[in-house]
């Protein structure tokens, strides 16, 4: 089984460290890189093929963006620093995910690559 790929985008230097520290200790998920800024980030996914991307805002605008680019990956946002996360991917719904946590995180980025049927508006 490949490994799930994450590219962590714009978070705060602790925040980094801290879902850094928590994802490189479970098995099937590798961090793809990380990058302090936004500007570019279109290339940055298009070289490192990231299945998720753990955004350090809550930009709607760019995870539409990044989500028309590549219809399946799958975009974190973490606003206030972590005490909300939004899971944003080609569905017809955002996902408020509460606060983080250690386990929060891991379910989140399973549950991201985790298959589901496809909605009605995409057939």
């Amino acid at each position: 089984m490949a490994s799930t790929r994450i590219l962590l985008v714009a978070l705060p230097r602790m925040l980094e460290e801290i879902v850094t520290h928590i994802l490189r200790g479970e098995r099937g998920i590798e961090i793809a890189g990380s990058t302090r800024k936004v500007d570019g980030l279109a290339r940055k996914v298009a070289r490192t093929r990231p299945d998720v991307v753990v955004l350090g805002s809550d930009d709607a605008p760019l995870a539409a963006t990044l989500l028309e680019q590549c219809p399946r990956l799958k975009v974190l946002a973490v606003a206030e620093e972590g005490k909300d996360w939004w899971l944003y991917s080609l569905t017809a719904e955002r996902i408020r995910l509460g606060a983080l946590s250690s386990a929060r995180l891991v379910r989140a980025v399973q549950r991201a690559v985790k298959p589901r049927p496809a909605s009605a508006w995409w057939n």
